[in-house]
């Protein structure tokens, strides 16, 4: 995207920083605390402890919107207008809430480490892309999609934009979007009507599928916090909470998360059709209040993604927020740059602050240009992909393993800090048997409800792993290595295994995905 704003001399102080620091994004210099981490593996190495300080940087997001905010106030007063200005998620008790229950992202092991494998899985998605990544302006898009609900939502956060996209970086959520239901008032829930879940607009709405395709993943046992209002659960399980990952296209996959725990009515290797039922939108994982996370990514895995700009059809998009007087919402000044900005191939590329409908055809086409040729066929993509996927099961749970010893490496590394060598053994083999636990819930006492995580036992092994090697191979021992040290080694191990196991798991589901007329599944292994 080319910059929409151009700084002058005349501009605030307020306005010219707060333009530096949307055209810079400074969650990169946190990638230089990673030189810190040889100096934990090597005594020689111990002068790019150094490097730790950038580590602070890993709490941008969490202090940014305190440092917009201010800078809004000093700014140049047309700077201060902002497209989502008329959604109202609150006031500041709810961002008190979600800022001071932020320490427990810190202790939750298992978000803690999908945290910073969702960092290092940048790296892995730059090198897959040949050092650069998917934008709106050259990203073609191999799958006509729809909104994945029905009636009028609203986009609150997410855009093709970098100003306004969801997060620009790490890139697995770069195109992301928040959806959620506003009144005319832009109220997510009626005012006076406390923070229960069930009192906003959207909390249990059906979630559809965006396009047809085939179920790849599925999760739909996290916890879900009983209360919005800045507060999520602190026990989750996973940044997303529940939530469903369809493949759509040889690399296309979509991700629909924050689902109401047990509302997930598809499972792995199911054929989906577009506009089918997938879940309903709820309040589990990572969320401040219920609400739909959508985005498109290029790989299976979450972590390990790039997130893809994605086009709607069928798409009826209003602008609340611009200026009722104005009978062109375009002379609003921000809106109009956005809109001046968005490709034009014919889709539509919505942004944070529209209110957007899905609009049926009275003809029932499902492709923007009357033509589906070219769309994937469900049908014909099962059978070759059950084929395909015959060993997927085993493969989840090498994955979840690979996961569990970056679990547990995580564990290892920061239990010292307030707890000796076997206490932190002790928590590993308490993590083990919990997950186990939780597992057995799942899978048998409570099938009938909740569908168990596809490898889900897999993350007691690799915990179980660590524990032992933590208990049996830590200072004092014959192989005479720090628990920090191992903890470190352990969470590199674990991510290599899972990005190996998450890149074959992404080549095998890319040939045995059918694409009608397009390249064969050999052309597609020789281009990859």
């Amino acid at each position: 995207m080319t910059e929409r704003i151009q700084t002058t001399e005349s501009a605030t102080l307020a306005t010219r920083l707060r333009h530096r620091l949307r055209s810079f994004e400074p969650m990169y210099l946190a990638l230089l605390g990673l030189l810190a981490i040889p100096s934990y593996v090597f005594d020689s190495l111990a002068v790019l402890e150094v490097f730790e300080v950038f580590f602070l940087f890993f709490l941008w997001p969490f202090i940014s919107p305190l440092v917009d905010l201010a800078l809004r106030r000093g700014a140049d007063e047309e700077e201060r207008e902002e497209p989502t200005d008329w959604i109202h998620m609150g006031d500041w008790r709810e961002y008190a809430a979600w800022f001071l229950t932020m320490p427990l992202t810190f202790v939750n092991p298992l978000v803690l480490a999908q945290d910073f494998a969702q960092w290092l899985g940048t790296g892995v998605a730059f090198v897959r892309h040949r050092g650069t990544f998917p934008d709106a302006e050259r990203y073609d898009q191999q799958t006509d999609y729809r909104l994945p609900f029905d009636g009028a939502w609203t986009v609150v956060n997410g855009s093709y934009d970098h100003d306004y996209s969801h997060s620009w970086f790490p890139v697995t959520q770069r195109y992301a979007y928040d959806f959620v239901i506003t009144d005319a008032d832009g109220r997510t829930s009626p005012d006076g009507s406390g923070s229960a879940v069930g009192s906003y607009y959207c909390y249990d709405e059906p979630i559809l599928a965006p396009a047809d395709g085939v179920v790849v993943d599925v999760f739909d046992t996290d916890f879900e916090s009983p209360r919005g209002g800045g507060l999520s659960h602190p026990l989750k399980r996973d940044i997303r909470g529940c939530y469903a990952v369809i493949q759509h296209a040889p690399d296309e996959y979509s991700c629909l998360a924050h689902l109401v725990p047990g509302s997930v009515a598809v499972a792995p290797g199911d054929r989906v059709e577009r506009g089918q039922e997938i879940g309903r939108c709820g309040h589990s994982g990572n969320s401040s209040e219920p609400h739909l996370h959508f985005q498109l990514q290029d790989h299976p895995r979450f972590e390990l993604a790039a997130g893809l700009p994605i086009g709607f059809d069928d798409v009826d998009a209003a602008w609340p927020g611009a200026n009722a007087d104005d009978p062109e919402p375009t002379e609003d000044e921000s809106i109009g740059e956005l809109l001046e900005d968005a490709p034009n191939d014919g889709r539509t590329y919505i942004t944070a602050g529209q209110r957007v409908t899905h609009v049926d055809r009275a003809d029932g086409d499902s492709s923007p240009d009357g033509d589906d040729s070219e769309a994937v066929s469900v049908e014909s993509a099962t059978d070759g992909y059950r084929t395909a996927t015959g060993s997927g099961e085993g493969i989840a749970g090498l994955q979840r393993g690979a996961f569990g010893a970056c679990v547990g490496g995580g564990v290892a590394f920061l239990g010292p800090v307030v707890a000796s060598r076997s206490t932190v053994a002790l928590l590993l083999a308490a993590g083990v048997a919990l997950a186990v636990g939780w597992w057995v819930r799942a899978a048998v006492l409570q099938r009938d409800r909740y569908e168990p995580r596809p490898g889900g036992l897999g993350i007691a092994v690799g915990l179980g792993l660590v524990a032992a090697a933590v208990r049996y191979g830590g200072a004092g021992t014959v192989l005479e290595i720090g628990t920090q040290t191992l903890g470190v080694l352990a969470f590199l191990v674990g991510f290599v295994g899972y990005v190996v196991l998450g890149e074959y798991d992404r080549r095998r589901l890319r040939v045995s995905f059918p694409v009608p007329d397009g390249p064969t599944s050999a052309a597609l292994d020789a281009e990859d």
